[in-house]
């Protein structure tokens, strides 16, 4: 039920929008590409807003068509903001710092590059994620460089590592199996995924508390209190400043994947260093619950999008001037 679920969001929510497709970086032969959405309106004259998105999977698949719902996408295009979707390498090809890396980089590409491309304004930036994602971008919030304008995380997995130490030594039998997958790739949602290799590993190193060691270093024997405080480097509920941006959380009750409890933990800290931040609880809403606009649209994703343009150049507040059909 856990993977079928986690599938089924992610099959839901790929899109069929025409975008531009750029590489913005290689490693090896691998070439690592993002979307870019444009608005049909001209930029205001400071230039476009652009909401950075970075696609969830457990982190060991999904793809940058699948970042988001249409939904979402139209509204951000509405707006007038420009979307960005991001590839990256996924696990356990690479661990949680090497997704790190591809993150900057791809962001850097955003600020140095695309500028030059489509009028964007560099300076207003919110990221945008869910699930795997959603942890992904609040992670991001505090490592990114230059920080960003905002985020918006739904479902987030995990703010918190460091509630999932390693239980104990490495498992050889994990660790065998890792070093036959540890080359970086991506990826995107096909039904072979339920079979896939990487997604058993996952499991079953989950199930036996070895999760903290696959994502976080390729030495299979790092001791436990140095994975600790990697753990640690990647939590953003560990890492909350006054300076940390403005965090709009949205989490169902009913998660079946992901326990709210890691979004009431961040939004504790934020409250604490004074961060602007929303913590939308959802009663009875399980995980993936912007899948349906039906019911969670106007009262619970919306609400994300009119809360972020206090922070992309615009009030809330004022009327939204269609751009996109």
């Amino acid at each position: 039920m856990f993977l079928l679920l986690l599938l089924l969001c992610v099959a839901a929510c790929v899109n069929a929008q025409n975008a531009t497709t750029y590489v913005y970086k290689t490693v090896g032969d691998l070439k690592i590409d993002l979307d870019v959405y444009v608005p049909t309106v001209a930029p205001p004259q400071s230039g476009y807003p652009v909401l950075f998105a970075i696609h969830g999977g457990a982190w060991i698949f999904g793809s940058k068509e699948a970042a988001f719902t249409g939904d979402e996408l139209n509204e951000t295009l509405r707006r007038g903001w420009v979307m960005v979707s991001i590839n990256y390498r996924l696990a356990p090809g690479v661990v949680l710092a090497d997704q790190m890396e591809d993150f900057q980089d791809a962001y850097d590409w955003v600020r140095s590059k695309l500028v030059t491309i489509v009028h964007i304004n560099t300076d207003l930036i919110t990221l945008f994620g869910q699930s795997a994602g959603g942890g992904y971008v609040v992670t991001a919030a505090y490592k990114l460089v230059p920080r960003p304008a905002a985020v918006i995380s739904f479902y987030p997995a995990y703010t918190n590592w460091t509630a999932f130490p390693p239980k104990a030594k490495s498992n050889i039998l994990i660790v065998n199996q890792a070093k036959k997958l540890r080359t970086p790739v991506l990826a995107s949602f096909s039904p072979k995924s339920l079979t896939d290799k990487r997604v058993d590993l996952l499991i079953e190193a989950y199930e036996i508390g070895q999760l903290a060691w696959l994502m976080t270093t390729m030495d299979a024997n790092l001791p436990s209190n140095q994975i600790s405080a990697l753990l640690k480097d990647f939590s953003a509920t560990e890492n909350v400043d006054s300076s940390f941006p403005p965090t709009y959380l949205a989490h169902g009750t009913k998660d079946r994947l992901v326990t709210f409890a890691q979004s009431e933990q961040l939004a504790n800290e934020l409250e604490k260093h004074g961060v602007p931040n929303v913590l939308d609880l959802i009663p009875g809403a399980d995980h993936c619950f912007d899948y349906n606009s039906t019911i969670y649209w106007d009262k619970h994703v919306l609400p994300a999008f009119n809360w972020a343009q206090q922070f992309m150049g615009g009030s809330s507040s004022q009327p939204i001037k269609l751009a996109y059909e």
